[in-house]
Formats: C-alpha cells, structure tokens, sequence
C-alpha cells in the first residue's frame, strides 16, 4: 500500500474557532469546503479536515491514488477488525474502515 496523502479528521464543537485557529493563527491553507466542514492543507500530501461534531470519534485516514488499490489494501486486511467496509461515503469516497492498534479507527479510502 502507498497512500498518496495523510489525513487527520477533527470533530470540534465549534468550526468556526477552529478553522480560525488552524488558518490564522497557524497559518494553515483552506482548500475544500463541505457542508459542516474544512479541509486544510497542513504540508504537501497531509490535510487536516475540521468538522462540526458528530456522534463518534473521527478515525485517521490514509488515502490511495485508485479505488483499485483501496480494493487490494481491503483484501491484505480483510482477516482483521473490519468496521466497515468497502464502499462509498456520504461524500462519495470509496473505502473501508479498520481497527488498528490500540483501539483506533484507520479508514482506507481513495477520491471520488
């Protein structure tokens, strides 16, 4: 597998503060906006995505150049503690989730 960026998803109560701090005060970039979301480049290939709140904990995202390749991540990691699995995102992304060490959530995804 070779993830083509990093992702770091933020779930805070209030985005509005939050995209201020992560732009203005850290001097991040916006590049998408979504409903209830930001996208922020925090270097070449790595994001963090603010969101307003929702009822669980965001996981870390790697994501894959083709849906092809998220196809060939699910199959060397299908033995493991799937949550969910392949398939599309609200947003239209493609992929799947998976229970890494120590409890967190990693999802395996690729653009629309």
């Amino acid at each position: 597998m070779k993830p083509v960026a990093l992702w770091l998803p933020y779930e805070v109560d209030d985005l509005d503060a939050a995209r201020a701090f992560y732009t203005v005060r850290l001097g991040l970039s916006e590049v998408d906006r979504f409903e209830d979301g930001v996208v922020l480049r925090a270097a070449d290939g790595a994001y963090v995505e603010l969101a307003q709140a929702a009822d669980k904990v965001a996981p870390l995202a790697l994501q894959l150049g083709t849906d092809a390749e998220v196809d060939e991540a699910y199959a060397a990691l299908r033995s493991e503690d799937l949550v969910r699995g392949p398939g599309r995102y609200p947003r239209g992304h493609y992929g799947f989730e998976v229970r890494g060490p120590a409890g967190a959530t990693v999802m395996i995804w690729s653009e629309r």
